[in-house]
């Protein structure tokens, strides 16, 4: 009787010693960042590396400047990378510049009697080497790439100031500039010095 006892009680254990069920294999999908170090483009990277945008009210413009020379030492590669922001900063102020010198100026410019090509590159000369006053660094991040980063911001009081300053300039440069156009003729100035920043 313990025979059959025991035979009983091994095969109610081998019944139950059932193949477990194998889960079904999940499907991973791979994780999509906005945003990867320019050095590493397998890298996430904090999103303000690619848009540079400030959400801030006090600033007016935003931009991110990046070095990958590191020949110089650190020092140098933020330096570099400051450079590169300002930069970036100037090019968005250009036609604000422009605008507010044709209106405080006046000039007749490409179309008009007097003036015509030698204001716009008188205009054109003033702009092109802007450098701003103000400028606010925001961050700044060595990456795993090498790069440095350096995210820079132009507050709204000084996005003004270095319009006026960069007008004056122009004013103390070309004191025989016409005054008084009409703001219609303002208007198509700064389109035509407009289309003629976008194709350089």
């Amino acid at each position: 009787m313990k025979k059959v006892v025991m035979f009983s009680v091994a095969a109610a254990l081998m019944g139950c010693q059932s193949t477990p069920e194998q889960p079904a294999p999940q499907v991973v999908n791979p994780v999509v960042h906005e945003c990867y170090f320019f050095g590493a483009p397998e890298k996430p990277a904090p999103n303000w590396i690619c848009s540079g945008e400030v959400n801030r009210d006090g600033y007016a413009r935003s931009a991110v400047g990046f070095s990958g020379n590191s020949a110089g030492g650190l020092a140098h590669q933020k330096n570099l990378a400051i450079q590169q922001g300002q930069k970036e900063l100037a090019d968005q102020v250009k036609s604000e510049i422009i605008v507010s010198m044709k209106n405080k100026t006046g000039t007749l410019g490409v179309n008009g009697q007097a003036g015509a090509t030698q204001a716009t590159s008188a205009e054109l000369d003033s702009v092109s080497n802007v450098v701003l006053e103000g400028v606010e660094t925001i961050r700044t991040m060595r990456g795993p790439d090498g790069y440095f980063y350096v995210h820079l911001a132009l507050p709204k009081q000084a996005l003004q100031q270095n319009v006026e300053r960069v007008v004056d300039e122009y004013q103390d440069k070309h004191p025989e500039e016409k005054q008084g156009m009409t703001p219609e003729e303002n208007l198509k100035l700064a389109d035509d010095i407009a289309k003629a920043l976008a194709h350089q």
